[in-house]
């Protein structure tokens, strides 16, 4: 199968260029028919390339999809709606929500099949934008609780008890839980962070791992054991973005070094916060710089050789999946 193509002219159209990047990367890039015809390691190579070159295009000529992919993050949907945490009353019929920590755009197809093959009927699938920064915690804050707290915490909450909410938290791929009917549940993955996070995560190979022996096991206890009535949707805090050979950018910048290598930062108010830099997106109202794009900063001791990282302000960090479910 040929690599996807993406036109430099849509970046030059007028208007909005977001709608056909999102396009672009769920039809063509990350789509179920690439991932399905080739090895999971293939797929993310080929797919990270392109990817890659489109950042690039955008750091270099198109400054204004950085803006678009925010406003975008800002307007998409939220937990705390789904599951009546904005709501005066507790919603009349319980729905279940399933964040896996940090999965990402490419697990979209293999999502979907494991939903077809399981008895689901899939309601919808689309792209959104997670929180800024992305990063779990800020996702609890903006998301679903309005508090920063950790999702280990969620499950003793008197804001999710007050709306008849219960958490769950799983902190291992084959974690079983007996989840109760009635209620809204919201069942937080640490998975596929936690494999992410770990010393090795050096190589392009724990991808296949991932796909090959974590998401049956993950889906099996995470969905398919939520109660038969409740409808579904399944999404993620955060993507990640992908430091394989060639993935990143050799621009010169300075961006990393104003975020003291980090792909983010909170600056304190006794610290000069940055004016407008091309590869940072910038929040003032926060005081948090994000870096864009695929710039990479040079951190020290082990998270300089993950190459699954987070935080930042890329497509693959801020989009993530949406995916409504219910019983076949």
């Amino acid at each position: 199968m040929s690599k996807p193509v993406f036109s430099p002219q849509s970046l030059l159209l007028p208007g909005s260029r977001l709608p056909s990047i999102l396009t672009w990367l769920e039809q063509e890039v990350w789509s179920r028919s690439r991932y399905e015809s080739m090895e999971p390691e293939t797929y993310l190579r080929e797919g990270e390339e392109v990817v890659t070159e489109v950042e690039e295009l955008i750091a270099t000529g198109s400054l204004s999809v950085w803006d678009e992919l925010q406003a975008f993050s800002k307007a998409s949907p939220a937990l705390k709606s789904w599951l009546g945490l904005d709501q005066p009353l507790p919603p009349e019929n319980p729905h279940a929500a399933v964040v896996f920590d940090g999965l990402s755009l490419r697990e979209m197809p293999l999502l979907l099949k494991m939903a077809e093959a399981t008895g689901f009927k899939v309601k919808s699938a689309q792209i959104i934008g997670t929180s800024l920064p992305t990063e779990t915690m800020d996702f609890v804050e903006q998301r679903v609780l309005g508090t920063r707290v950790a999702p280990s915490q969620l499950r003793t909450r008197r804001e999710l008890a007050e709306k008849n909410i219960e958490a769950f938290y799983l902190d291992q791929p084959n974690s079983r839980e007996v989840f109760p009917s009635g209620k809204s549940l919201l069942v937080w993955s640490s998975y596929p962070d936690r494999l992410f996070f770990n010393d090795e995560a050096r190589n392009e190979q724990l991808f296949s791992t991932f796909h090959r022996d974590h998401i049956p096991v993950l889906w099996k206890c995470a969905v398919q054991a939520l109660p038969r009535e409740v409808p579904i949707v399944v999404t993620a805090d955060h993507g990640y973005i992908f430091f394989g050979a060639s993935f990143e950018s050799n621009r010169s910048s300075t961006a990393p070094r104003l975020l003291d290598q980090g792909r983010s930062k909170v600056f304190p108010s006794q610290e000069t916060f940055p004016e407008g830099h091309p590869d940072l997106q910038l929040l003032p109202q926060s005081r948090i710089a994000l870096l864009r794009g695929r710039l990479r900063g040079k951190a020290q001791g082990p998270s300089s050789r993950k190459l699954y990282q987070h935080g930042g302000f890329s497509l693959m960090e801020v989009l993530v999946p949406w995916i409504e479910l219910a019983r076949s």
